[in-house]
């Protein structure tokens, strides 16, 4: 089967369904693909009329849609063999390098949050679409994730995706490119580039940090981190600090946040059922539900479980470990030692070989999901790590809204590293950086 210039090199015969469901003995090998179907083809003016909110040049591709199951690795101790549902878009036209004669690189689009729960898929609702049409739709061949633990939700060995766990986000991500190389062998180069947006601009750089020692499926030429969700991790011990200033009410989705990072991470790294043990007794049933069911935990959903965080978190589980998260003060016993460890673990230091990759991060001047006070954060933490970034501020974006206006920028600058073109000019903005928010300290 050929795609364009590409020449599909796997079977492709499954079904939708069948990608969802049970992928039967895993392979040894990672990035191998377990299920595939060839789902649909895509024109130029239908991706740009999805993307419509894409500011750029015109798309000069359609594109060759698959949906696939691969294999990956969770996050836990035992390097738990797992598997990843993604969507793959294939360009019609490929992107012409410079000079010519070059293949296209690989790139992995990392999804934003979208809530845990298998229906909750990116895959099953075009969720990142905003993204990876337009990066399809400029000629680049795209793999797009779900990560591990949305395909065949709740079997045995596959707990819910690790919210923010630097390890189980970053294996998926890093085995995404690997898997759109077994389907194409012949047909890209070895060059990686990931992307992504908020938790999936954390996701990059999550999988950035980890790939020196996991490998990146290639070489790994560029990422693209979209206000990446990349704060200090212990913040999700320190909500019952600050409570009374992030209410169910007034700030559900950071409090749905937090319950996802605190449930899935004792899924994943204590065992099934261990999900709930941070959550009062009172409440583990309505938590995992919300969790299991919900992609939006809205202030309707948490009023019944109290007014804030601090209803619905063990007293002990709170005494143990807010105080250290919030302030740095040091743990006083293992619980704390345990999940401070987790906090750590998951926002890595970009030091060594990762920390000279570069990476584009483009960031919006209206932003109030990730305000200017926390990308400061951000991006005093890659100050310290001395990584090779550079900031396009964009002042009159908002969260999502900045990868709509910097999409086409952010080809221009993947071509620059991938197919000798020439290096886009300046971003508009710059950034007035302010000081760096806490609680908790930017550790």
């Amino acid at each position: 089967m050929v795609a364009g210039s590409f020449a599909l090199e796997v079977d492709c015969k499954d079904t939708v369904e069948a990608v969802y469901g049970d992928p039967g003995v895993l392979p040894a090998e990672k990035g191998a693909i377990l299920k595939c179907v060839k789902e649909k083809d895509l024109t130029k003016e239908q991706l740009q009329a999805t993307a419509k909110d894409y500011v750029g040049k015109p798309f000069t591709s359609g594109a060759h849609v698959y949906r696939v199951l691969y294999r990956t690795e969770r996050g836990d101790s035992a390097n738990t063999p797992g598997y990843s549902s993604a969507s793959v878009y294939i360009p019609d036209t490929p992107r012409v390098a410079a000079g010519g004669g070059q293949l296209l690189p690989v790139i992995v689009s990392s999804h934003g949050t979208a809530g845990q729960a298998p229906n909750c898929a990116p895959t099953k609702n075009e969720g990142t679409a905003y993204m990876t049409y337009p990066i399809v739709g400029a000629g680049f061949a795209v793999i797009a994730p779900d990560l591990a633990g949305y395909s065949n939700y709740g079997a045995a060995n596959n707990p819910p995706s690790g919210y923010a766990q630097a390890a189980d986000v970053g294996k998926s991500t890093l085995d995404g490119a690997r898997a759109l190389r077994k389907m194409f062998p012949a047909s890209v180069s070895d060059k990686v580039v990931i992307l992504g947006h908020s938790q999936g601009g954390g996701t990059t750089l999550a999988a950035l940090a980890l790939s020196d020692t996991y490998g990146s499926g290639g070489t790994l030429a560029g990422v693209v981190a979209y206000a990446p969700l990349w704060l200090n991790e212990a913040s999700w011990g320190a909500l019952p600090l600050l409570a009374d200033t992030y209410t169910f009410a007034s700030a559900a989705f950071i409090n749905a946040v937090d319950i996802w990072y605190i449930y899935t991470h004792g899924e994943l790294l204590d065992g099934p059922g261990h999900g709930g043990d941070p959550f009062v007794a009172s409440s583990r049933a309505a938590i995992k539900s919300l969790v299991d069911t919900k992609c939006d935990i809205s202030a309707d959903l948490l009023a019944p479980l109290g007014k804030d965080i601090r209803d619905v978190l063990d007293p002990a589980w709170q005494t143990s470990v807010k105080s250290d998260a919030a302030l740095g003060s040091g743990c006083g016993d293992a619980l704390c030692r345990k999940w401070h460890d987790r906090f750590a673990a998951d926002r890595p230091h970009l030091t060594g070989n990762v920390g000279k990759i570069p990476i584009l991060l483009p960031y919006g001047g209206k932003d109030t999901t990730i305000p200017a006070d926390r990308m400061a954060c951000v991006i005093d933490r890659l100050d310290t790590d001395k990584a090779n970034y550079k900031l396009c501020f964009q002042p009159d974006a908002a969260h999502t809204p900045v990868v709509n206006v910097t999409a086409d920028y952010a080809n221009d600058w993947i071509a620059a590293r991938t197919l000798g073109a020439a290096e886009p000019p300046p971003c508009p903005g710059v950034f007035p950086k302010p000081a760096c928010a806490t609680p908790p300290p930017n550790d």
